[in-house]
């Protein structure tokens, strides 16, 4: 769904950049369906919801993370691997809050994340901090910013990912710019 969404400016960048899509591993049910049966039945492939982790609902699994974090490190890592070297990362929402974590891991070297270099930029598009998982709620401060050159999206209006969340997030990044708008 994101390379629809994203199709223009694919297109208007095609000779300067290749863009390659990663969908989140976990697939998420939808919190309006009763059963994962019922939210399969009425969703097509494209738009099935997908994660890097479970909701915070869910309680963290040991060494505090959630259900499914570790799994996407792993994940992620495999893709790194395998395809990378990569020059930045997009992420929206929970991806942007996702990506933002991956650029860290990048920029020190740690988490098992040594064996591809920094990222040359992250646009963070409605990213958030992972402050209510414990093992990363540490990560992303601005008492030691990232270097990473960053542009943060943030809609004023954003319903599901207050602003002052995304915010928090830009001042873990030395010099982010940030582009505000009027949407949600």
């Amino acid at each position: 769904m994101f390379s629809n969404k994203t199709s223009v400016v694919r297109k208007d960048l095609e000779s300067l950049a290749e863009f390659v899509y990663i969908t989140a591993p976990h697939h998420i049910k939808p919190p309006t369906f009763s059963s994962e049966e019922a939210a399969e039945d009425d969703i097509s492939e494209e738009h099935k919801p997908y994660g890097w982790w479970y909701s915070p609902t869910y309680k963290p699994v040991k060494d505090g993370y959630f259900v499914g974090y570790m799994e996407s490190i792993d994940y992620i890592q495999k893709i790194l691997k395998e395809q990378g070297p990569f020059d930045g990362i997009l992420g929206f929402s929970q991806g942007a809050c996702f990506a933002a974590l991956l650029t860290q891991y990048l920029e020190t070297q740690s988490n098992g994340f040594d064996h591809h270099p920094p990222f040359k930029f992250a646009i963070l598009v409605s990213g958030f901090k992972p402050l209510v998982q414990e093992a990363t709620n540490t990560m992303l401060t601005k008492d030691c910013p990232l270097k990473t050159p960053s542009l943060h999206y943030i809609g004023d209006f954003d319903t599901l990912v207050l602003p002052q969340k995304m915010i928090a997030l830009t001042e873990a990044f030395q010099n982010p710019i940030i582009f505000r708008h009027s949407g949600g």
